[in-house]
């Protein structure tokens, strides 16, 4: 594992949350049902406004690298990386990368070179311990996908392999085996579910983290999620665009700042 872990539970601390912030605002071009940036914003003024408004009441600030993937966008991510880490946040890059080791390890490197903490996976294409070896050598924290909320995922994740595994399960496994940094369990599970359940029993004694999606917005609900036995501090609610756009498109940075702090305030009070 990478430093990560104890990067994490440092900052944590020193904050009393645990919530990351997206970074995916799309352009007004691309007309997203009012949660878009005005039609003359400056992409990266407003984004640098942002992280300092939700700063003091998040770990971290997670972009999307599928919105700035041209490449005059792509320039703009080390400024944000550095405006980041100016405020003692974590930096992860949601990409979800899934490939052969070597074409991953080209992404690995140029994320690294921005400064990125974290980046995100999405295993399929390649092999698992290989490709963590390679990670590790750069020095960059692993997030991949696993017990995901998606329909479509579900609709696949208890596929048996040989040994009459799960898919999830042997992934899980595999992953836990060969020392991930974080694991995704999306929000909308509960304790109830009996897959949630065992994804808690193979995971909660050990140091690895839970990135945990669609709360709120997405239909998921923090009280119902903790519910179960899960360890709370190794939890990280990954935020919707309910705190990037809380008044749509006119929302404003107190706006911003007051809606991460509600999540904040709803996670530490269940």
């Amino acid at each position: 594992m990478t430093n990560f872990i104890n990067k994490w539970h440092k900052i944590r601390e020193e904050k009393n949350s645990n919530i990351c912030a997206w970074l995916d605002p799309a352009v007004f071009e691309m007309w997203r049902w009012e949660k878009w940036l005005s039609k003359w914003v400056d992409k990266l003024e407003w984004a640098l406004r942002y992280i300092e408004a939700v700063a003091p009441f998040v770990v971290a600030i997670k972009p999307n690298a599928w919105y700035y993937w041209n490449i005059k966008e792509r320039t703009i991510l080390k400024k944000i990386v550095e405006k980041i880490h100016e405020l003692w946040l974590l930096a992860i890059v949601d990409s979800k990368i899934s490939d052969i080791w070597s074409t991953s390890d080209s992404y690995i490197y140029d994320y690294k070179e921005l400064g990125f903490d974290a980046l995100t996976i999405a295993p399929y294409a390649w092999n698992i311990e290989e490709l963590i070896r390679y990670w590790y050598n750069r020095w960059i924290a692993v997030i991949t996908m696993w017990l995901m909320s998606n329909p479509e995922y579900r609709r696949e994740m208890n596929f048996k392999n040989e040994e009459g595994k799960s898919l999830w399960q042997y992934r899980v496994e595999s992953w836990m085996k060969n020392n991930v940094d974080w694991l995704v369990v999306g929000g909308t599970y509960k304790k109830d579910d009996k897959d949630f359940l065992k994804f808690i029993e193979l995971t909660n004694e050990s140091n690895v983290l839970y990135l945990v999606p669609w709360i709120w917005a997405q239909g998921g609900w923090i009280e119902e999620f903790l519910s179960s036995w899960i360890d709370k501090r190794k939890c990280i609610i990954n935020s919707t665009r309910w705190i990037m756009f809380p008044n749509w498109s006119n929302s404003t940075n107190t706006e911003q700042a007051n809606a991460a702090k509600k999540l904040r305030d709803a996670f530490n009070n269940n």
